[in-house]
């Protein structure tokens, strides 16, 4: 299917909601820690033989784009850990790939990740502080993410920061001068509950009035086709600062995207506590067709909203 081919199926689920948008984890692996992300010790590992191959992830990729899926993320544990992952991204057909990173590998190819079609780029870093920076990933060091951001040339660019109370929260003036400096958008994300950590949440709400009041960012807010974001735009400087709130203010209502995880196992909400398990079907049934309607039915079973904003699963199991 070409890129301009209208698919003549949309995957609707059962409250109307049109599913277009499919994150994609290549791997379960991570080369971090961080601490609301998984326990120190890491996550039980899937299977080598469970893993989707790179073959069978195109062919999701194929049938979903003929169901209407239009936006494809990829993510992990940490995806460019994957061995083969930067000539899968380049033998890709499909325009505006997304991808997200923790961009912290030592030699990480950075050149060649700036010739990818990407339509963006996320990376994750949740303080500019060495110390600070290593004691909330446990492994990481500050300086490879900095000396790896300083050398990434793309377009889209948004740095995600999970904000924690008594952590990080005064370093939100210093992150948003850092996208600045760096022609990233900041996006500050409410912490979620993924594994037990001392960690606690902070509202984004309180944080976002102090950036209004401050005039560091103007009151009227924005959002960019059915992004989970609320983008204020900066006051002085070009750019904007985006807010995700899952916990203060949901955005269920307006949900569009299903996860796949490293093993196959479709997500059809973060919470949720089903899994649905594509990797069987499409090592059994040949017929895309019969991929296809099987997705659609699976569809209707996403919910309208979590019962409770609480996942059984790591986020490194889960795929972002």
């Amino acid at each position: 299917m070409s890129d301009f081919t209208r698919p003549t199926i949309m995957l609707k689920d059962s409250f109307d909601r049109t599913i277009d948008y499919l994150r994609v984890s290549l791997t379960d692996r991570c080369n971090l820690r961080c601490r609301y992300c998984m326990p120190e010790e890491g996550v039980e590992k899937f299977q080598h033989q469970d893993i989707l191959s790179f073959e069978e992830i195109n062919r999701v990729i194929k049938i979903t784009r003929e169901l209407g899926i239009s936006k494809f993320r990829f993510t992990g544990g940490e995806p460019f850990l994957r061995k083969g992952a930067l000539e899968f991204f380049e033998e890709l057909t499909i325009r505006d790939i997304y991808i997200t990173s923790n961009l912290a590998i030592e030699g990480l190819d950075v050149e060649r990740i700036n010739q990818l079609k990407l339509g963006g780029l996320n990376v994750s870093c949740d303080s500019l502080e060495p110390a600070r920076y290593h004691r909330i990933t446990r492994w990481g060091d500050l300086n490879v993410f900095i000396k790896n951001i300083k050398r990434v040339k793309i377009d889209n660019l948004k740095i995600n920061v999970v904000v924690i109370k008594d952590f990080n929260e005064d370093e939100i003036v210093d992150f948003i001068r850092f996208g600045v400096a760096h022609r990233a958008t900041i996006r500050f994300i409410e912490k979620m509950d993924f594994t037990p950590d001392d960690m606690e949440f902070s509202s984004l709400q309180v944080i976002k009035q102090r950036l209004i009041d401050d005039q560091i960012i103007g009151p009227e807010s924005y959002r960019i086709h059915n992004s989970v974001s609320e983008y204020h735009p900066l006051i002085g400087e070009q750019g904007s600062v985006g807010f995700i709130t899952p916990i203060t203010n949901s955005f269920c209502a307006g949900c569009n995207k299903i996860r796949l995880k490293a093993n196959g196992e479709l997500k059809l909400c973060l919470f949720g506590k089903d899994s649905y398990n594509l990797r069987d079907i499409l090592r059994t049934e040949p017929d895309d067709d019969r991929v296809k309607s099987w997705l659609t039915e699976i569809i209707r079973y996403k919910p309208a909203e979590p019962i409770i904003k609480k996942a059984d699963e790591t986020m490194a199991e889960i795929g972002g």
